[in-house]
C-alpha cells in the first residue's frame, strides 16, 4: 500500500504521540504500582491503543514503525539509537497536541488510527 509524504507524516506523528504516551504509562505504572494489576483509562473507540498497552513490547513495535516510516520520507536512510532518542526530544508535543485536537497526552484515544490498522 503506497502512502503519499504527507499521510507518511501525519501517520508518523500519531505514532509518535502514542509511543511517547504508552512509554510513560508503563513508566509511571512500574514506578507506582510495581506488582499491582490496573487498567489504564483510556477513552479510546477503536481499542487500538489499550491492545498495543497489553503488550510488552509495545514500545519497540511503535519504535520499528516510526523509523520504518522515517526510512521512507528519507529515501531509505535510517536513524542509529542515539539519532531516534534526539529525535523523540527534539518533538514539539504541544503542536502535535494541538494538531491532532488534543490537550495532553492522555487524549490519546482521540486520534484516528485507521490507517495504522490498514497497514498492520
Amino acid at each position: 500500500m503506497e502512502l503519499t509524504p504527507r499521510e507518511v507524516e501525519e501517520l508518523q506523528e500519531k505514532l509518535l504521540i502514542v509511543h511517547r504516551f504508552i512509554a510513560q504509562e508503563k513508566k509511571f505504572k512500574n514506578f507506582y504500582y510495581q506488582g499491582i494489576d490496573i487498567k489504564e483509562n483510556i477513552p479510546s473507540d477503536q481499542g487500538i491503543v489499550y491492545k498495543l498497552m497489553e503488550l510488552d513490547d509495545a514500545e519497540e513495535l511503535l519504535k520499528n514503525c516510526i523509523l520504518e516510516l522515517e526510512d521512507m520520507k528519507r529515501d531509505g536512510k535510517s536513524f542509529n539509537p542515539s539519532e531516534f532518542h534526539e529525535f523523540l526530544i527534539n518533538q514539539d508535543w504541544g503542536f502535535l497536541y494541538k494538531k491532532y485536537g488534543m490537550k495532553t497526552s492522555e487524549d490519546v484515544g482521540h486520534l484516528d488510527l485507521e490507517r495504522l490498522l490498514e497497514l498492520l
